[in-house]
């Protein structure tokens, strides 16, 4: 079955073509030199540093710059009590840990205890933030909580806890769309004017208990950063993920790779290929560079490429996860 969604933009995703150039009392003759024709400016570095408070915040519940809810990615609260408390039904313990897991960034330090676990947060230089518990639980349904080591550590979000789905308060509703089915829906676009534009979007996670479902798209048209000015939007930034989000599709993209490239050939956007790059949403200007980041779905690996000096082409990257189905 296929719907059509419109999904208002939350804000732009507004890209600077502008280049940036600047040179200090220190700088030697290669930074010179980079400052005036990029010649010793990588196209491209390997991403290996995480903030994992950011990176755990934005995984459950985005929020914008000012730190204002956004909307979960993650978790259903059941008591309009206390919306920050929030619940996800599995099947296992195991499960959960599984779940807890796709949160934590890359080369997160996790300790495991038992059943137990503690992620210790650190941002992009290596600083302590606090920690992330998941602690095993058998009591009234319960198989497991994650609680932060302190109440105000991350934004609109105090607790989740793991139940059992045969525990779960209400009837479990199952979701109209099966892993490949693909569903219409807009976006908004402005690469030649502002307007809406409608994809095809595959669904790659089916609907659970606290769990919404999860469709991608793939941009059929190719684009450089340094063309997305200003005056020049591209996509709805809420329609683009993050480092995040990107991983998780990754990992399950990668479960089941082949039947998934024949679902993305039948939207008839852009192909899902192994060894290619996508665009995210986030983009870093250094002293004599700026990079958009961008992933290889085929191994989860994430890149940062310049394009003040290079001129990369690649497709844009785009998931919908927080509509009831």
């Amino acid at each position: 079955m296929k719907t059509k969604r419109y999904i208002n933009a939350v804000t732009a995703l507004v890209i600077a073509a502008s280049a940036f150039t600047a040179c200090s009392s220190d700088d030697d003759d290669n930074s010179n030199n980079n400052g005036q024709n990029g010649q010793n400016v990588p196209a491209s570095e390997a991403v290996t540093s995480y903030d994992d408070l950011s990176f755990f915040q934005n995984a459950i519940v985005s929020i914008d710059s000012l730190g204002n809810f956004q909307k979960r990615h993650y978790g259903q609260p059941l008591y309009d009590s206390d919306t920050t408390q929030l619940y996800i039904g599995v099947n296992t313990l195991a499960e959960a840990e599984s779940l807890f897991r796709e949160w934590v960034a890359p080369n997160g330090k996790v300790t495991k205890t038992g059943n137990n676990l503690t992620y210790q947060l650190t941002d992009n230089e290596g600083n302590t933030q606090g920690s992330i518990l998941f602690t095993a639980s058998t009591a009234g349904g319960k198989l497991a909580e994650v609680t932060p080591s302190s109440p105000t550590l991350l934004k609109h979000f105090s607790k989740m806890i793991f139940l059992s789905n045969g525990s779960w308060p209400y009837n479990s509703t199952e979701g109209k769309y099966r892993l490949g089915d693909i569903r219409e829906l807009n976006v908004d676009h402005g690469v030649s004017g502002y307007h809406e534009k409608v994809y095809n979007f595959v669904c790659i996670r089916e609907k659970g208990n606290g769990v919404n479902a999860m469709f991608v798209a793939i941009s059929p048209d190719l684009y450089v950063p340094k063309t997305w000015t200003p005056s020049d939007l591209l996509y709805d930034v809420a329609a683009v993920p993050g480092e995040d989000k990107a991983l998780t599709i990754s990992k399950i993209l990668r479960k089941d790779w082949n039947f998934f490239v024949s679902c993305f050939e039948a939207a008839g956007g852009g192909k899902l290929n192994r060894d290619e790059l996508y665009w995210l949403n986030k983009k870093k200007t250094y002293l004599f560079k700026t990079c958009q980041w961008c992933i290889d779905l085929s191994k989860g690996d994430i890149d940062q490429w310049d394009f003040q000096w290079h001129n990369p082409e690649k497709h844009f990257l785009m998931c919908i996860d927080w509509l009831d189905d």
